[in-house]
């Protein structure tokens, strides 16, 4: 029964990593699976049996959700570009009011460190990248990207792809795994590198440096608002603006009742 409930779980927290601006380990943290999982990644060669049977059934769950929403996520932008968007923009912003809880500015090294957050992620479209299917090592550093999105709280994984103009590359990658089996293979590489690093450093952070740690994740977060505004701010007309701003508040109260 237990298994079946972590298993339930996964599949949330997969939803959550597929959609752009909800985080999935966000909802693990709503899940009450977040802290445990860090402890059994970090400790997994101390505890292999203990670690494998909480990971596994969760693993399985994220999993599976992940290619069954990735293609219905795939046939929305397609269809209804700027209707989806203006939704994940709202799940977006239904988090944010739960990271204000968090943290606190109370120096000037504080502002300094959001505003760095903040502006990371804005300057990542002016590089250059190789953006192709064919580039391995690409993928490689996606996958390292999407587990630093899965273990961080609060950062969504997509928003990132979407600034990197990677976000349909990896959906059409992980939506049909066996179209393209060694670009998963170099993509699932970097996943578990990543996983197995920056699970250390977040369990690092959270025991020593909390406040910094929030701090960071509420630039990001206000980083990708900004930026996922400014993709759809031009398709706003007087008929179309009901329906947008009707979509925005449903993810909005999603998100939110998420983070209660």
């Amino acid at each position: 029964m237990k298994s079946l409930n972590l298993f339930i779980k996964g599949i949330l927290i997969g939803i959550g990593k597929v959609i752009p601006g909800v985080s999935g380990s966000l909802i693990a943290v709503m899940l009450h699976v977040y802290e445990e999982a860090i402890v059994a990644i970090n400790h997994f060669l101390k505890h292999p049996k203990k670690s494998f049977i909480f990971l596994a059934p969760i693993g399985c769950g994220v999993i599976i959700s992940t290619i069954l929403f990735s293609n219905v996520l795939l046939f929305l932008l397609s269809h209804v570009y700027y209707f989806t968007m203006f939704l994940f923009i709202g799940l977006i912003m239904g988090t944010v009011p739960h990271f204000q809880k968090e943290f606190f500015f109370c120096k000037k090294k504080d502002y300094i460190i959001f505003l760095l957050a903040f502006f990371l992620p804005i300057l990542i479209p002016f590089f250059s990248f190789s953006i192709t299917s064919s580039s391995y090592w690409y993928l490689i550093i996606l996958g390292f990207i999407d587990a630093a999105t899965m273990i961080i709280p609060g950062i969504s994984g997509t928003a990132i792809f979407i600034m990197l103009g990677s976000y349909e590359i990896v959906l059409e990658l992980i939506s049909n795994p066996f179209g393209n089996i060694l670009g998963i293979l170099c993509f699932g590489m970097g996943l578990f590198f990543g996983i197995l690093l920056i699970s250390k450093l977040v369990e690092w952070l959270m025991k020593n440096h909390r406040n910094f740690f929030y701090l960071i994740i509420d630039g990001l977060l206000w980083s990708s608002i900004v930026y996922l505004i400014s993709l759809v701010s031009g398709a706003i007309t007087l008929i179309s603006i009901i329906p947008y701003f009707l979509l925005f508040v449903l993810g909005f109260f999603i998100s939110s009742s998420f983070s209660r």
